[in-house]
């Protein structure tokens, strides 16, 4: 089951920036908390940090519309993002990734004091900040270079929110390809992923641990190869990973974690991947629901058809142990996935919160095609949980978009 915030900050982060503007532009609370709105900043830092509080989550995320002093209120959302919650991590996160760039110079006191507590607050703040983040670019590179793997770990951190501006750090990116710690291995190839084509001088590094790693590993170089794509090497990288979907010559099982980023990988090279289509059709028919989930969405990828994903997807969705998944993946299908609707709109009503805030962002990204379901979406918009209230706000302006 995926958590909170879905396995990726991304939509969350675009949410409180829609709703900083929304509450600007027209004086409404964002987060219909008008209590917060009389804290003084003092007093919201205050309630962000106590863990006590029952509005601590709005507050971390009021601080990212009126963070007020950026001296003060950074360095708290930095320390809250190590904090081992997930909720409250998240929430400071996304109101670093909407205060920006002006952020990046308050996190520099925990860089300079070169203690490996100092890199974990401030990469983890970096990383939110994003691309913004560019002018510690040579600091991060340095990290990557240290002989300790707890360093290297937090440059790789970082690095995976700054996009396109991680690239003048691709040659120490590719040297932890090859990480002796396979923590490091992975994680370099998650900034990878992002670099897509423009990655393409890692191919040598990706193809030996695609070739010689570990279960994980193994998974995350070929999802870098497919988000990389058909290169002008000798390479058929299509047929390469359908290849390793297939049981190995050394009977070693194929994980389906695996499973899941090879399928990824294809899913990347779409049309490209038309030769992988029987290989992705039998993972549809396997025992693996995990497995047939992510099989479902990269057929979706390469044919553009969704009729086929969908009668997977429908199942999948009536399947407790994989509803969330299946209105994970379902979401990022867009307008294709309409004919799912129904059986989305049915997560509106579940007790988690998690499966709720899913099931909101999955409707609003069918677009207006999905208009019948505002009612049920406007529901949410006085929920108790305030990352549900930004899915169902973020959701309804979907759906009323090009009426």
């Amino acid at each position: 089951m995926r958590s909170h915030f879905t396995g990726t900050l991304v939509a969350i982060f675009v949410l409180v920036g829609t709703y900083s503007a929304y509450q600007l532009g027209t004086g409404r609370p964002v987060f219909g908390q008008d209590r917060l709105g009389t804290l003084s900043d003092v007093e919201l830092r205050a309630a962000a940090e106590d863990l006590t509080s029952r509005d601590q989550i709005d507050a971390i995320l009021q601080l990212g519309v009126r963070p007020g002093d950026l001296s003060k209120t950074v360095p708290v959302l930095a320390k809250l993002a190590t904090i081992y919650n997930e909720k409250i991590k998240n929430a400071a996160d996304s109101s670093l990734q909407v205060i920006g760039a002006p952020a990046a110079e308050h996190v520099r006191p925990f860089m300079e004091e070169n203690t490996t507590k100092g890199y974990r607050i401030a990469c983890s703040a970096l990383r939110s900040i994003g691309p913004g983040s560019k002018i510690f670019i040579e600091e991060l590179k340095d990290l990557l270079r240290d002989d300790n793997p707890v360093h290297r770990k937090c440059g790789l951190y970082a690095l995976q929110g700054m996009e396109d501006e991680a690239q003048p750090a691709m040659e120490e990116i590719i040297a932890c390809v090859l990480d002796k710690d396979l923590n490091n291995q992975c994680m370099a190839c998650r900034i990878l992923e992002n670099f897509g084509p423009d990655a393409i001088d890692a191919e040598a590094a990706l193809l030996e641990v695609q070739k010689n790693g570990g279960p994980s590993t193994r998974g995350w170089a070929a999802l870098c190869l497919g988000a990389i794509g058909p290169t002008s090497s000798d390479v058929d990288v299509a047929e390469l990973l359908a290849k390793q979907l297939q049981p190995r010559d050394d009977g070693r099982p194929i994980s389906p974690i695996e499973q899941q980023r090879v399928l990824t990988g294809l899913g990347y090279l779409g049309p490209e991947a038309t030769k992988a289509l029987p290989t992705v059709r039998e993972k549809l028919d396997g025992k693996n629901q995990f497995v047939r989930g992510h099989a479902a969405f990269a057929l979706w990828k390469i044919t553009a058809d969704a009729d086929e994903a969908g009668a997977v997807f429908r199942k999948l969705l009536n399947d407790s142990t994989m509803a969330n998944e299946a209105v994970y993946l379902v979401g990022k299908m867009g307008p294709d996935a309409i004919s799912l609707a129904p059986a989305v709109a049915k997560s509106l009503k579940s007790s988690q919160p998690a499966t709720r805030e899913l099931a909101a962002t999955a409707i609003g990204n069918m677009g207006s095609a999905a208009a019948a379901y505002q009612t049920q979406i406007k529901g949410l918009l006085d929920d108790k949980d305030p990352l549900v209230r930004m899915a169902a706000r973020k959701a309804m302006q979907n759906l009323q978009a090009e009426k």
